[in-house]
């Protein structure tokens, strides 16, 4: 009777090494789903606040009109431009979910912050 019990303490092994196994794959596959629909995301935020700072983008809409987007908010836009490439490149290279959330946090600060401007102006 020692040797099944033996045999079954081995499967049960087995069983968990395997299970452990496929948790690491389905973690790094959904991992990588994820890593790319927020690269796909934070670019189209990049590429946004880009053509605002350039100048590409004259007005925005606040409070329902159109109002001209003035150059201190242009300057806010470059910060958001650039907050949004770091973001990337941080999500790039490693995948720490609450890193990434607290850029995400800093990231919706400074696009309020940028609105908030232009209705002040």
């Amino acid at each position: 009777m020692g040797g099944s019990n033996l045999l079954v303490k081995v499967s049960i092994n087995r069983f968990v090494q395997l299970r452990i196994a496929t948790i690491r794959r389905e973690v790094e596959t959904e991992t990588q789903k994820i890593r790319g629909k927020t690269l796909k995301n934070l670019e189209e935020i990049f590429n946004a606040a880009t053509r605002i700072a350039r100048g590409d983008v004259k007005h925005q809409r606040a409070d329902g009109k159109m109002v001209p987007i003035t150059l201190n908010q242009r300057r806010m836009w470059v910060h958001v431009a650039t907050h949004a490439a770091k973001t990337m490149n941080s999500i790039a290279s490693s995948f720490n979910e609450q890193e990434i959330n607290n850029q995400l946090d800093e990231l919706e600060n400074l696009v309020n912050e940028a609105n908030t401007k232009s209705r002040k102006t």
